[in-house]
């Protein structure tokens, strides 16, 4: 879980431990009280498998702790191992070598007090604390729509560490800059006119340590400005004190409706015993005072923590707590460890506990999960009645939007067997014609999207990015319905180059030594993977593309669509030397076809074909045809998409009402619009607009079906 450091610390090349620099006229080491710590009793037989823990003798400690078996709804069990391990990214020490610390300057400048730190400055508090960690409660998870809702499609759904460049970034410069308070006390970042960091310039003897707020000096030129942060020590070690805590004795909430077994309830004697002992060896004043007399040994205290946290965490997790203990352990008196292995070992412990939290909170979700399960519809429309009245949202968008649907399917009423709906829409009762318009209506959001709308202030989309315009109910699926239209902007794409295979195969006039040739559902399939394997990532890029493939502007949109269309000339390649193979052996039945990876040298025999590679005329044809028609505003993609739309229309109808009789001539239709080797994707999109209809009507069915909320127009009293 430790990544070993790229260097070590200049300045604590000479100081092998915090002792080295104990002050000889300062005050003598006060003692820690004793805690006496009463010994759990037996919880069951599955104890730890080590069965006690001794405690460290350097610390006034118990001398055994049990493993304490936790309630299932606390209990850290590990449900993240499946995850790889956070590691801790090596420290950029270059910063802290003498060179870039020079001495402290005595200039009188201009300080002024400021209320935020900017951005480039270290934060005050460790990037992992309380209030990151507080969406992993148990309140937080019980009250998050987004989380319950996602629940509903995904079982198997947990919490995960999130990384990203910025909050690593974020992370480092705070460790840094507890190193060099520990190094030398000094809190100051240099930045200059625009807001970045430069080489630091300190100002700790020229301006006090500010105790709140973070203190601006300007230099005399104008150039560059420092900024003199409050000591971090302190609510570094207030804020490890209380994320132990927070896991150590958790809050038990009794929701409405679920019932906790008195049995499960954990060893509460155990836990307030270890929360006082933790409160008394992390005293913030006592470990204050011996820092700034250089006599603070870290190596008891954290072996202390280390035996109380094997007591709850998971046994997967023993092994970090060992890397970090014997990290401190190596800061004591004469150890090899320095103050930045004393800060690896502060950092070490923060990832372990996140870790447990994320355990904990995983348990507790999948434990919770039948309760979530069937209470999310009426918590989900009380939200959303909430969110209404709070923010006065109105539902314009979502009666336009099922009153269209509504309208579509009424007008269906002349004689298309074609069609995905029974022409009995209006003999149907009126839940059963909301069921149908709400299907349709989700349907029309993915193959045919709602207007881009810019962002508003309120919105959850940042800086100003456009969203849809989707109705105000599905204000839970905006992002499942965008991964839903760009698979079938790809499937539409696939079932348009399988179309293009065929005219390929097909095109020249038949004749008697030359018939057309028959292409089996096993080519089908092979051309489909070779086309998934070969093509872009996104293979329906060119038809959600923001801007259209062909504008180059320079923005990341275009560079995508440059990329896209360079991988797929490939598959135009490919599209044409399958074509030209096929057609070979329609001429030269005698010959074997050859496999997808080979290629037949030339031959004289005018019984086998003379080779594979891809005809002049047939890849001229491929491109022409994919350049013209592989576009928004062409023609025949306008159509292609409404036939894989109809068809994904008519299987999600079945699935979701399967008591509706099917539509005659439905395996008709589809033999003659070329979609049978399209049909696995049409089901796989049908079942996931199934499950969407299906959760999003037992929430607001009830909302939909009330008089007035979609007007029938056909019906006399609206004619």
């Amino acid at each position: 879980m430790l990544a070993p450091w790229q260097e070590s610390l200049a300045a604590s090349a000479s100081s092998p431990s915090f002792a080295a620099h104990a002050h000889h006229d300062g005050p003598s080491r006060p003692k820690r009280p004793r805690i006496d710590i009463p010994r759990a009793p037996p919880m069951s037989p599955r104890k730890s498998r080590r069965g006690r823990v001794l405690y460290s003798s350097s610390v006034s400690s118990p001398k055994r702790c049990a493993r304490v078996l936790r309630p299932a709804s606390l209990r850290d069990t590990g449900v993240v191992s499946a995850v790889e391990p956070r590691t801790l990214v090596p420290l950029q020490t270059g910063s802290l070598s003498p060179s870039e610390s020079p001495a402290r300057t005595s200039l009188s400048l201009p300080a002024t007090p400021i209320e935020p730190s900017p951005a480039h400055v270290p934060s005050h508090q460790p990037p992992i604390n309380r209030d990151t960690l507080k969406e992993l409660d148990l309140d937080a998870i019980l009250r998050n729509p987004q989380l319950r809702h996602d629940l509903l499609f995904d079982s198997g759904l947990q919490f995960r560490p999130t990384f990203s460049r910025r909050k690593r970034d974020m992370a480092e410069s705070y460790w840094i800059a507890v190193v060099r308070e520990l190094e030398s006390g000094c809190t100051c970042t240099t930045l200059d006119t625009h807001g970045r960091p430069i080489e630091r310039r300190c100002i700790c003897s020229a301006v006090p340590m500010p105790s709140d707020k973070p203190v601006r000096a300007h230099s005399s030129a104008g150039n560059f400005v420092t900024v003199r942060s409050p000591s971090r020590l302190r609510p570094l070690l207030s804020e490890l004190l209380e994320v132990l805590v927070s896991i150590i004795r958790p809050v038990v909430l009794r929701p409405q409706g679920l019932c906790l077994h008195p049995g499960l309830l954990p060893p509460q004697e155990q836990n307030d015993s270890h929360v006082a002992y933790l409160r008394s060896i992390l005293d913030a004043d006592l470990i204050q005072q011996e820092l700034d007399h250089g006599v603070f040994d870290p190596s008891g205290v954290f072996k202390a923590i280390g035996d109380i946290m094997r007591c709850y965490c998971a046994p997967m997790r023993d092994q970090g707590v060992n890397q970090m203990v014997a990290l401190a352990d190596s800061c004591s008196p004469g150890g090899t460890g320095s103050k930045a292995d004393a800060v690896r070992a502060i950092r070490l412990c923060f990832e372990i506990l996140e870790l447990m939290k994320l355990d904990v909170a995983n348990h507790q979700l999948q434990t919770l999960r039948p309760y979530l399960v069937h209470t999310a519809a009426p918590f989900e429309l009380k939200m959303f009645q909430e969110n209404r009245q709070k923010s006065a949202l109105s539902l314009d968008a979502t009666r336009r939007w099922l009153q269209t649907a509504y309208d579509a399917l009424a007008a269906q009423n002349a004689p298309r067997p074609s069609h995905s709906v029974s022409l009995a829409f209006s003999r149907y009762p009126r839940h059963l014609q909301v069921q149908l318009a709400v299907v349709k209506a989700i349907v029309d959001s993915v193959f045919d999207p709602p207007s881009l709308l810019p962002s508003t202030p309120a919105s959850p989309q940042a800086h100003g990015s456009p969203r849809q315009a989707y109705p105000e109910t599905l204000y839970l699926d905006h992002v499942r319905l965008t991964t839903l239209r760009n698979d079938a902007a790809d499937f539409t794409t696939l079932y348009m180059l399988l179309m293009l295979y065929r005219q390929l195969v097909h095109s020249g006039p038949p004749t008697p030594t030359a018939p057309r040739p028959a292409i089996s559902p096993d080519e089908f399939a092979a051309l489909k993977k070779e086309i998934w394997e070969i093509g872009p990532a996104r293979l329906g890029l060119c038809f959600t593309c923001r801007p259209p493939i062909g504008l180059a502007d320079g923005s990341p949109g275009a560079l995508e669509a440059d990329a896209w269309r360079k991988d797929m000339d490939d598959v135009v390649l490919q599209l044409a030397t399958r074509a030209g193979e096929t057609r070979l052996r329609a001429r030269h039945p005698a010959s074997k076809a050859p496999a997808p990876s080979s290629s037949l040298p030339p031959s004289a025999d005018h019984h086998a074909p003379p080779s594979t590679a891809p005809d002049g005329a047939l890849l001229r044809l491929a491109t022409s045809w994919t350049d013209s028609h592989l576009r928004t505003d062409s023609a025949l993609s306008t159509l292609m998409r409404k036939r894989v739309k109809r068809a994904v229309e008519a299987h999600a109808v079945q699935l979701t009402l399967p008591a509706l009789p099917r539509p005659a001539g439905a395996q008709a239709d589809a033999a003659a619009s070329g979609l049978e080797p399209l049909l696995p994707e049409i089901r796989h999109l049908a079942e996931k607009l199934s499950k969407l209809v299906s959760i999003h009507l037992n929430v607001y069915g009830t909302l939909y079906t009330q008089p007035g909320f979609v007007v029938d127009r056909a019906s006399p009293a609206h004619a």
